[in-house]
């Protein structure tokens, strides 16, 4: 078994550059999002999170909890994801939590558990 080590990324700050945008620590959402982070936990109906409004701006990106795409909007490394429209940080909790009760018809998102 190879012993694997995590290099340790130093972030620069300033204006994201085409083609060095890891390299920038505006390229993972906001900077200036105050700490400490929220802790969101989505509603959940089996393994399928569901979508819910950002802490931030109220906005409902499902983009942040889809399986294809939610990757684009989480750094690994320092376990926090961001929201597509303020680009305001949070810490979403991937088991989510059973939905507490139906949802009205029409509705665009669900409850999410905030802390």
């Amino acid at each position: 078994m190879a012993l694997v080590r995590r290099r340790r990324r130093v972030l620069l700050p300033g204006p994201v550059l085409l083609g060095f945008s890891d390299s920038f620590d505006a390229s993972y959402g906001d900077p200036a999002t105050p700490k400490p982070y929220p802790n969101v936990t989505p509603s959940r109906v089996g393994d399928v999170l569901l979508p819910f409004a950002c802490p931030w701006c109220k906005e409902v990106r499902s983009a942040v909890i889809d399986r294809k795409t939610r990757l684009g909007y989480h750094d690994k490394e320092r376990d926090f994801s961001w929201c597509p429209s303020c680009r305001g940080r949070y810490v979403i909790n991937p088991k989510g939590q059973p939905l507490s009760s139906s949802l009205p018809a029409g509705a665009t998102h669900a409850p999410a558990l905030v802390e």
